[in-house]
């Protein structure tokens, strides 16, 4: 198994998809109900096979990430070939970066010492996918990629 097996409210509520899954493993409902009465331990393989299926679309189709702590904010764009990275770090503890207001405080105060920007790119490793998934369980969270994209356009229109 390639990442988790998913849980059993996450496959509860992707009910539809796995019987999709199993009818294109070649597995009916008559099979599948045979299946669980005399082969249990299979059913853990379809389970860890369709787990890795789901995560892989899930990690592909991630484009941007965002980890956030209340004084340090890393937002990822995940490109094919490079992790771009922007990173807000805080010096001061009484603004909390998380939240939509303190995050917008902090744009007011990007000019300030109290703000440092930083700004780099990474190549996958080992894999792109993989690289993304380390990140997840980690922390992070995939957005569409808005504080991403305000960041970035402050880069390209100014220097700090």
């Amino acid at each position: 198994m390639r990442y988790h097996k998913l849980t059993e409210k996450q496959l509860h509520e992707m009910h539809r998809e796995f019987s999709i899954f199993l009818s294109s493993q070649g597995i009916d409902k008559n099979e599948w109900d045979n299946i669980k009465k005399n082969k249990p331990r299979d059913i853990s393989n379809y389970i860890n096979l369709f787990s890795d299926i789901v995560w892989e679309k899930i990690l592909t189709d991630c484009k941007f990430m965002d980890f956030l702590t209340p004084s340090q904010v890393f937002l990822f764009e995940t490109n094919k070939k490079l992790a771009h990275l922007i990173v807000v770090k805080l010096k001061s503890k009484t603004l909390d970066i998380t939240t939509s207001k303190g995050f917008e405080i902090m744009l007011k105060k990007i000019h300030d010492d109290s703000v440092e920007l930083f700004q780099a790119s990474k190549s996958y490793s080992p894999t792109r996918n993989l690289f993304i998934y380390n990140q997840l369980k980690k922390g992070a969270i995939i957005t569409k990629g808005e504080r991403y994209k305000r960041l970035k356009s402050y880069f390209q229109n100014s220097l700090k």
